[in-house]
Parts: C-alpha cells; sequence; structure tokens
C-alpha cells in the first residue's frame, strides 16, 4: 500500500516491519496490518491508497515459531558468550588474590615511583590501612611509615 503524509511535519507510523518516519509530503510503499486501520484514520495525517495487509494469526504462526527459535538461538549464544566472561573474570579475581599482598616499604615505593598512578598506589595502601586509609597522599605516606615502623 502506499502512504503520503498530508501534515507540515514528519509523522510515524506502525508498519509490518516496525515504526517509520515520513517526511511532509513524502509517498513510502509499506505493509500495515488492518488493526492499524483505524489509528491512521482518526489521526487523518496520512493519505492510504492500497489494502491493508491481514492482522497476524495461525497463518502466520509458522513465520512467528521461526523468528522465535532464531531468538532462542541469539539468546543461548549470547548466554554462551556471558559465561566466557564470567569464567574469565573469576580466573582474574583468582589470580589477584593469589598474588601475596604488598609491604608498607613496598607500597611506600610505589608513591616515589612517577609510573604508579595515584589511585593504584591509594588502592594498595587501603589494603593495609582498610577503613582508616586516608585521603590525600601524604597522609597515606605517613600513615605507611608509621605502619613501617611498628614491629
Amino acid at each position: 500500500m502506499k502512504v503520503t503524509n498530508n501534515q507540515a511535519g514528519p509523522r510515524g507510523i506502525n508498519t509490518v516491519n516496525g515504526p517509520v518516519l515520513i517526511e511532509p509530503g513524502e509517498t513510502i510503499e509499506v505493509e500495515v496490518f488492518a488493526r492499524e486501520k483505524a489509528h491512521i484514520e482518526a489521526s487523518k495525517w496520512f493519505d492510504v491508497d492500497g489494502d491493508y495487509t491481514d492482522n497476524p494469526s495461525v497463518t502466520a504462526a509458522p513465520v512467528l515459531k521461526e523468528a522465535a527459535e532464531n531468538v532462542n538461538s541469539e539468546l543461548e549464544s549470547l548466554r554462551a558468550q556471558l559465561a566466557e566472561r564470567d569464567a574469565e573474570l573469576a580466573k582474574l579475581k583468582a589470580d589477584q588474590q593469589q598474588e601475596p599482598p604488598k609491604t608498607a616499604a613496598e607500597v611506600l615505593d610505589m608513591a616515589k615511583d612517577p609510573n604508579v598512578q595515584f589511585m593504584s598506589f591509594k588502592a594498595a595502601a587501603s589494603k593495609l590501612l582498610g577503613d582508616k586509609t586516608p585521603a590525600k597522599k601524604d597522609e597515606i605516606i605517613a600513615a605507611l611509615e608509621d605502619l613501617a615502623t611498628k614491629p
């Protein structure tokens, strides 16, 4: 069927394949289900030439079933990708936990290294200092020096 937008601005229409935007005066060839007819006529936005497509029913079931099967296979593929990602994350976390914690002296060396970013230094310090980790670098260094000198 041919649908023409008779309004001054762009208007959207629900087609069999999804929503379509029609510019003012533009005519497009689309399939529209019969269930949309009342809405299209009530809006008076469009001039329609042609017949509406029958609403989906039992005759559309094989097409819908095939689409549902494709969706299920796509979902299974995505679930498999998520499982792989979760396994990789678990391995990375396990590797990280096996790494022995840094000593106060090692964390202080990180503070002096210009290649180590502050947040990496702060994260390493917070593993040693816990909730008492200060916010500023010089305060963290002082707390680590205090920790390093305690027996």
